[in-house]
């Protein structure tokens, strides 16, 4: 089986339970951040990823741990493509 892994870098949302002055929250800026996973989908508006594959026959139709990136927030990528043996 041919398989990707992706390297994505990518604007990641987060939040703060903390008070904040107005005019220091008016300054801040998403993580920046990137990600490693096997490619699942490269869709028109998200990549998707997962941490697993499976190797056996029957569970090479499965992936474990699903993130979805909304093509939005990439910033860049990287495809690297592999052999996988079961």
């Amino acid at each position: 089986m041919k398989a990707s892994v992706v390297e994505v870098k990518w604007e990641d949302a987060w939040i703060d339970t903390q008070d904040i002055l107005i005019s220091d929250a008016k300054s801040l800026k998403p993580v920046i951040r990137s990600t490693v996973g096997w490619l699942v989908s490269d869709n028109e508006n998200e990549i998707i990823l997962s941490t697993d594959v499976f190797h056996s026959f029957k569970e090479k139709e499965y992936v474990n741990s699903i993130m979805v990136i909304p093509k939005g927030m990439i910033i860049d990528y990287w495809e690297y493509e592999f052999n996988v043996t079961s």
